[in-house]
């Protein structure tokens, strides 16, 4: 055999391997570099006395006890700042139990209810865009440590499931609708990308969920063709769940796509 055709077929796989491992290293630098999205803390934020973990905590026994004890006081409410009450409300000791529901819209809706921040909140003509605002700064491909994995892709999920109410895409305007299901598509290739590693099938569905809620207040004419003719997406939207049935997300995904255009 030819020695230079050797050589050169010797140096094109080396070359192949080291394109290869500089992307790795690339994609490595990307995750180590770009730090997660730290939202500033109003002054006014509120401060809640007793949170899960303390001993004052562990002395409550009942569900409405935990409840009781995480309601931010009226005067305090009416005096915070819409961005003061954005961070107490993301910050809500029982936010956690968005995933206590029978589904992910019952158990949002039942965080919603019973926790007085969230009515403060909904009453606030710039509640919504300011959401959106942070949303925008939210980058899902930016992660913190590992040992934050778990933490981080459930905080991320309990925003967009709290974006996706009806009382917050009602607020915005077209323009910033549109805005929105642009922010959840790059989240959701981000979330895609790292699936298995840092996000699983439910950070898909909070993301899914903002399309197709957004896409169904816009009546998108396409979209809500599909809705009309499939119950599985008629479920996805009432619920924000799939069962198992992933193509789903593919279908929402498909037509925001086309509505951002």
């Amino acid at each position: 055999m030819n020695p230079v055709f050797i050589r050169t077929s010797k140096f094109l796989g080396l070359l192949c391997v080291w394109l290869a491992l500089a992307a790795c290293k690339k994609d490595a630098a990307e995750r180590l570099y770009c730090a997660p999205y730290q939202a500033p803390v109003p002054a006014d934020t509120y401060v809640f006395p007793l949170v899960p973990g303390t001993p004052a905590w562990a002395e409550l026994k009942t569900g409405a006890e935990m409840v009781q004890a995480c309601q931010v006081p009226d005067a305090t409410l009416k005096s915070m700042s819409t961005p003061g009450l954005i961070a107490t409300c993301l910050s809500y000791p029982l936010l956690n139990n968005i995933l206590a529901g029978f589904t992910l819209q019952r158990g949002t809706r039942s965080v919603l209810i019973n926790f007085n921040g969230f009515g403060e909140l909904s009453q606030r003509p710039q509640a919504a865009a300011q959401l959106l605002s942070r949303y925008q700064l939210m980058r899902a491909s930016c992660v913190p440590a590992r040992s934050e994995w778990g933490r981080y892709s459930l905080d991320f999920a309990y925003f967009e499931l709290v974006m996706a109410q009806e009382e917050y895409v009602a607020q915005l305007s077209s323009v910033e609708r549109r805005r929105l299901v642009q922010e959840a598509l790059i989240k959701y290739a981000e979330k895609e990308r790292l699936q298995g590693d840092i996000y699983g099938g439910l950070n898909l569905e909070t993301a899914a969920f903002i399309m197709a809620r957004v896409m169904q207040a816009e009546r998108y004419a396409p979209f809500m063709t599909t809705v009309s003719t499939t119950p599985a997406v008629q479920d996805f939207i009432k619920e924000a769940q799939v069962l198992g049935r992933w193509e789903v997300l593919a279908v929402v995904v498909s037509h925001a796509q086309e509505f951002v255009k």
